[in-house]
């Protein structure tokens, strides 16, 4: 397990035990599809009306060789709150372009989503995520993240939202 999964897992597991309002957080670790290429994936869903997530690069936050890359949409309203949070880590054994989808809920019924970001580390700025169903203002969101040309990838997911 790399430096940064360990760090991330450590991050996660201490916001849920310090019993504060993170500890009411429900932490997924499922709902992510590999999605190999959005344009086969929009064709396969006739229909689909693709949203591009806001990007913008946050300089000095990666470490040496990687970027972060945060994307987002909507935004904090009153009355929201964090609703969900997920985290992964890829490392691959040479550069590839990096595909995948996230949904919340994982099932049944959430939160009015108000707000999603999405920060990821790659070793590119080149990518995008896209909103393919649901979205701002619905119970469910899922987004497909694209990062090309990277040997590491890891994102952090928060999604805010009023229920």
């Amino acid at each position: 397990m790399s430096k940064l999964s360990l760090f991330l897992l450590s991050a996660l597991l201490g916001c849920l035990v310090s019993g504060g309002a993170a500890g009411k957080i429900r932490v997924a670790s499922t709902g992510v599809r590999v999605v190999s290429d959005i344009h086969e994936f929009a064709a396969q869903h006739p229909g689909l009306q693709i949203q591009q997530m806001e990007k913008e690069l946050v300089p000095g936050k990666a470490r040496a060789g990687s970027l972060t890359v945060r994307y987002n949409m909507g935004a904090r309203i009153p009355g929201d709150a964090l609703v969900a949070q997920t985290a992964d880590t890829y490392e691959y054994p040479r550069a590839q372009d990096v595909s995948l989808q996230l949904t919340y809920p994982e099932k049944g019924k959430g939160a009015a989503v108000s707000y999603v970001e999405l920060v990821c580390t790659q070793d590119s700025n080149e990518g995008t995520a896209y909103v393919v169903a649901g979205g701002i203002g619905q119970t469910l969101i899922s987004i497909v993240v694209e990062a090309k040309n990277t040997k590491n990838f890891s994102y952090q997911a928060q999604y805010y939202g009023v229920n």
